[in-house]
């Protein structure tokens, strides 16, 4: 599979804000990745706090700044920057800035 990100037509995340364009998804694979994808969220936008019962989450901050809270702890998050979510910890998302974030997610029980 060879994919160029250029070429994924943007759809809206499952958060309702911004839009991500979906690398790899649960169905083009047998393994435990529910998916990874490319997400752009602007200034101001935020992903309302939730957690994932049987999912881990892997955020790559591609461009641009975001605070993550985590369990309380709001962290600032820029270029260069990994955070692994573990399954069934509460988290929010915010964009400071125009952001670019690779995530990735990782089923727990299959």
């Amino acid at each position: 599979m060879l994919k160029h990100l250029k070429d994924i037509l943007p759809q809206l995340t499952s958060h309702g804000i911004g839009e991500k364009r979906v690398l790899l998804s649960a169905g083009e694979t047998e393994t435990a990745v529910t998916q990874i994808a490319v997400t752009t969220l602007h200034a101001g936008e935020t992903a309302n706090g939730h957690s994932h019962a049987t999912m881990e989450e892997y955020f790559f901050f591609l461009h641009g700044e975001a605070a993550l809270t985590i369990d309380g702890e709001r962290t600032a998050c820029h270029e260069g920057d990994f955070v692994q979510i573990r399954k069934g910890t509460f988290h929010t998302l915010e964009a400071v800035s125009e952001v670019e974030v690779m995530t990735i997610g990782i089923a727990t029980e299959m």
